[in-house]
């Protein structure tokens, strides 16, 4: 479990370029040794409780972040525009093949089509 110096350090790292702050002196205002944050920097809980808060801090962000991308896509931005539509769903990668076959090229358009075919099938495997 982490401690509360641990807590606060997240919360500065956590934070856009650190809060302006470089590690040395986040580490003098939770009362550390640059070292010791270092230290707790390498261990997975901090690193995971870290992600949370950047994860949080983002989210409560997100809505400026759209705001910007619909402003960049009217100006003419076509990757603002393409990310806009890809985080609201309106774009995707998924890529979607037509089938365009003729329908007189399908061999089984009915129910009595189908069974003809499985008729027709069955008949070959005993012969």
């Amino acid at each position: 479990m982490l401690n509360a110096a641990q807590y606060e350090a997240i919360q500065y790292l956590a934070l856009p370029g650190h809060g302006d702050l470089t590690q040395e002196q986040i580490a003098e205002k939770v009362g550390v040794t640059r070292k010791t944050l270092y230290q707790w920097r390498q261990s997975i809980e901090f690193q995971d409780e870290l992600k949370r808060e950047i994860s949080r801090n983002t989210a409560e962000k997100m809505g400026d972040v759209v705001n910007a991308m619909y402003k960049q896509a009217i100006d003419g931005n076509a990757a603002a525009a393409k990310l806009l539509f890809q985080s609201t769903g309106m774009l995707t990668d998924r890529l979607e093949v037509e089938d365009r076959t003729k329908q007189s090229d399908r061999s089984a358009n009915t129910v009595e089509d189908m069974k003809a075919e499985i008729a027709r099938l069955r008949g070959k495997k005993n012969a």
